[in-house]
């Protein structure tokens, strides 16, 4: 895994990638979805290997995005998809 994929606690499941990431001592859980990796980021395909190439490749922008996500409760799994990504 790369650096992000470590520092993130990324793992593949079925067709997305769940990570953790921590901004001002508060910790959440995310997932991305396999269309987001494939359609914004260039994952080649829905193979692990290719989501988390495709994970490290938009790491700049997956983190804006999710640090952003901080602003809005949430109980749970914040969920990330190719519209949070447009533009």
């Amino acid at each position: 895994m790369g650096n992000f994929a470590n520092e993130t606690h990324a793992r593949v499941q079925d067709d997305a990638i769940f990570f953790t990431l921590t901004q001002n001592g508060e910790t959440r859980q995310f997932e991305i979805s396999g269309d987001a990796l494939r359609e914004c980021f260039g994952a080649e395909d829905s193979s692990g290997s290719a989501l988390l190439r495709g994970f490290e490749r938009g790491c700049e922008k997956i983190r804006s995005v999710a640090q952003a996500a901080f602003n809005t409760p949430t109980d749970g799994i914040t969920t990330l998809g190719t519209g949070d990504f447009d533009g």
